[in-house]
């Protein structure tokens, strides 16, 4: 009954530690996970707070936690946790790291921790993901895409010459940056003969950056690095990174 009242309460925290308290029990990878989906199942309250302080191992855990009472889930878990959503009821669910075993150091909202594509089904009534509102997220994702198909497409066209030792791309003059007018604002503008400058930087005006010279190889396509071009990857919110507390292990026998 305790355990049953205990998993009913408005606002429940487990914080699960990842050590082993004792070496005389070995709990395997597919152990855990089946015994986290298990437990996950049984909460029935309104507000469920799950801290995972690292992973029994580095490698992807399948899991699926499904439940149909919380309507607002707050996960703190490595970036490789990777579980699949099945909550009925969650209108809300946050996320944040302590930024362990993650392949890209950006922490993208759902990519970390949570991949979107394995919450977006099973969370039919889902309003808010990392605090950001759903429509918003979706919107983001899709201008994403398209500016990724865009600069794809815009490096195709992108062509190369050789001038002495050296290779030089040429623009496409096809994508909206080439199309473009110059600022006459922007400091390259400010440089150019034309508009009184002295014409010693050389460069194209920041707002007629090629797509297909920005994304790829090269100096010219670093992200926002004196291109004054954003990436379509640094669009998506960050997920929050936390430090953890460190946790003592105490076995009563």
């Amino acid at each position: 009954h305790l355990m049953k009242d205990g998993l009913s309460v408005d606002m429940l925290v487990i914080t699960v530690s990842g050590e082993q308290s004792t070496k005389d029990i070995n709990v395997t990878a597919d152990e855990y996970g089946k015994g986290l989906e298990n437990f996950v199942s049984l909460v029935k309250s309104r507000k469920f707070v799950l801290n995972i302080c690292k992973e029994p191992s580095t490698k992807k855990i399948v899991k699926i936690l499904t439940n149909d009472y919380v309507e607002c889930f707050e996960l703190v878990a490595p970036c490789n946790f990777q579980a699949e959503l099945k909550m009925g009821q969650v209108k809300e669910v946050s996320v944040s790291t302590p930024g362990q075993n993650c392949s890209s150091p950006t922490h993208q909202l759902g990519k970390c921790v949570l991949d979107w594509r394995m919450v977006r089904d099973g969370c039919p009534g889902l309003k808010i993901f990392g605090g950001v509102g759903v429509k918003e997220f979706k919107e983001m994702r899709a201008r994403r895409k398209k500016e990724k198909e865009h600069m794809r497409k815009a490096s195709t066209r992108t062509k190369i010459i050789k001038v002495g030792k050296h290779k030089r791309r040429l623009r496409c003059g096809e994508c909206e940056g080439c199309k473009r007018a110059n600022c006459g604002a922007c400091r390259n503008c400010k440089d150019m003969r034309c508009f009184g400058g002295r014409g010693t930087r050389a460069q194209a005006c920041e707002g007629r950056k090629c797509l297909g010279m920005v994304g790829g190889k090269g100096k010219d396509r670093k992200h926002g690095k004196d291109s004054g071009t954003k990436g379509p990857s640094q669009e998506l919110p960050k997920i929050p990174v936390v430090n953890w507390t460190k946790f003592i292990l105490c076995t009563i026998k």
